[in-house]
Order: C-alpha cells, then sequence, then structure tokens
C-alpha cells in the first residue's frame, strides 16, 4: 500500500476487518511462545535475534515486491525511526524480561493494557470517542480478561513491564499511519525490525554475556523462525495492511481478540475445557467485536495522522 485513500471504502474497511482479525489469531501465539522461550533463551537475546529474522523475512518481502527504493524517501524517516523507539526498542526489551518473570497468562492478559492506553489517546489525534467505539472496545478488553481469568490476578515486577511495554503502542502506530502515507508496509517493517534487532543485539551481548549467541541458534532455531518469520514477520505484514485500511481504534480493538484465538487452539489442539468465566468472556468479547465491526472507520482527512502538504 503507497498510500492512505482520502476516506476508507466500505470495501478496503471489510477486508481490514479480515485482515486484523488474521493478525490477531498469529498474536494469539506469539505471547506463549516468548513465554516458554525465555525460559531456555535469555530474554534481551530472544529478542534481538526473534527481531534481526523477523527483518530478514521483511527484506525478502520488500525485495520481491519492489519496494526497496522506498528506503531513500527521506520524508518517511522520522516517521520509521519513532516507530522503530515505540514499537520495537520499548515495547520488546519491558515485554521480554517482564515475561520472562511471569506466567503464561499473565503474559497474555497484561497485553491488553494497550487499548486502553488506545482509547486515551486517539481522542486527541481525531479519533472521537463515541458510545458505539467505547462499547466496542472495553467489551473486547473485558472479554478477554475472562477468558484469561484463573481466579486472581496479582502482579509482579515482570507484570508491571508487561503493562509499561504496551504505553508507547498507540504513539508507534500513529506513526505507522503516517509512515504509510509514503511508503509500504514491507518497507516499514524491514526498517524497524532490523534497527530495533540490532539496538537489543548491542545491549544484549554485554548485558547476558552467559549466553553464546551460535549455540542459541544451534538449539532454538525453530523458535527463533517461528517467532521472527511467522509471528513477528508475517502477522506483522497482515496487521499494516489491516491498519491501512482501518483508523488506529477500530484495528487495536479487533487485535486484542487475540485470547480468544489462543482459547480456540487450546480448545481444539489440546483438549482443555473452558471455564464459566471463559464462556462469558468469549460472549462478551464477540459482543464487542459487534460493535467494533459496525462502527465505520474515521475518515483519514479529520484526524492528524495524514501528514499535510
Amino acid at each position: 500500500m503507497d498510500g492512505l485513500r482520502p476516506a476508507f471504502s466500505g470495501r478496503s474497511e471489510r477486508s481490514g476487518v479480515v485482515l486484523a482479525l488474521i493478525s490477531a489469531a498469529l498474536w494469539g501465539v506469539f505471547p506463549v511462545v516468548v513465554n516458554r522461550g525465555t525460559q531456555r533463551i535469555p530474554p534481551l537475546t530472544f529478542a534481538a535475534l526473534s527481531t534481526l529474522v523477523a527483518a530478514a523475512g521483511a527484506l525478502t518481502y520488500a525485495a520481491l515486491g519492489r519496494k526497496l527504493h522506498e528506503l531513500k524517501k527521506k520524508e518517511a524517516y522520522a516517521s520509521l525511526l519513532m516507530i522503530t523507539l515505540c514499537i520495537v526498542i520499548i515495547p520488546y526489551v519491558l515485554f521480554f524480561i517482564g515475561s520472562s518473570r511471569t506466567s503464561g497468562v499473565n503474559t497474555a492478559s497484561l497485553l491488553l493494557s494497550e487499548i486502553i492506553f488506545t482509547l486515551v489517546f486517539t481522542h486527541f489525534i481525531g479519533e472521537k470517542t463515541t458510545r458505539e467505539k467505547l462499547v466496542g472496545a472495553l467489551g473486547v478488553f473485558l472479554g478477554a480478561l475472562l477468558i484469561l481469568y484463573n481466579g486472581s490476578f496479582q502482579l509482579n515486577r515482570g507484570d508491571v513491564m508487561i503493562i509499561a511495554s504496551t504505553a508507547t503502542y498507540p504513539i508507534g502506530n500513529f506513526y505507522a499511519k503516517r509512515a504509510l502515507a509514503r511508503v509500504s508496509p514491507p518497507t516499514i517493517l524491514f526498517v524497524r525490525f532490523f534497527l530495533g534487532g540490532l539496538f537489543m543485539l548491542s545491549i544484549a551481548v554485554p548485558a547476558e554475556t552467559q549466553s553464546h549467541l551460535s549455540a542459541v541458534l544451534y538449539r532454538d532455531w525453530p523458535t527463533l523462525l517461528l517467532t521472527g518469520l511467522l509471528l513477528l514477520g508475517v502477522g506483522k505484514i497482515v496487521w499494516y495492511e489491516a491498519l491501512g485500511r482501518l483508523d488506529i481504534s477500530k484495528a487495536i480493538s479487533l487485535g486484542m481478540t487475540f485470547p480468544l484465538f489462543s482459547l480456540i487452539l487450546l480448545i481444539g489442539v489440546f483438549d482443555e475445557t473452558p471455564s464459566r468465566y471463559q464462556w462469558a468472556g468469549i460472549a462478551v468479547m464477540m459482543a464487542g467485536v459487534f460493535f467494533s465491526v459496525r462502527r465505520p472507520s474515521v475518515d483519514p482527512a479529520l484526524t492528524r495522522y495524514v501528514p499535510r502538504p
């Protein structure tokens, strides 16, 4: 996608909804893989290597799509740097370290904090907080909490780090919307993954001296490929295609359905029986999705994320 339309068309909006839900399905696997992976791989090393794997995938995708010339567009540099800082460097450092210090359930559930930060932030960039928007977002949020509820929620230092990791996502998504008016998703992903991965590797090597990169690559390459190529690479390509077709609030609300897909996976593959909280969560989340889907996206021309001539 080389630019944003003056307004979102109905067909574009429908495809955006489908893409956002596909991205959510892939994202539902991410917290589980990271939580289990950090039990073997030092967190910063895991974050750096999986991000660089994602960068290689994004570079290949950009080359196949003949988008590499977009790297010369200097007008997109500021937005690309802000995306890297707010969506990769700050969140990944906090998330991977925090995930190594808490449970898998908390790792997944606390990522839902993003929807609250998004509701607050987007109000100030032209996406007016309507009743339908609020009901849809909170329905998804509360439904996901019920799905992940296991009797109690107790926060430790790792939990706080995961909550903090979601605070800068709305800012990053704001700059992503701006960047999408200049360059395509593969270009954005390559820059954010490459720069972010190099930065995290530069702090992982001295901070986690007990880890040997060659040993990690040899032993854990399947986990790195799954996390880097599929969950980060393909997942985020699909996400940016969705983000280009929806406003930020609607895209985030649909993306936050990822716990539902995690639950479907657990029921279908691992034969787990849902609790009454999880069944209630599914019902509440579906109501939230209904309100999120029926609400039309805000015209980009009325927002602050479209660059002015």
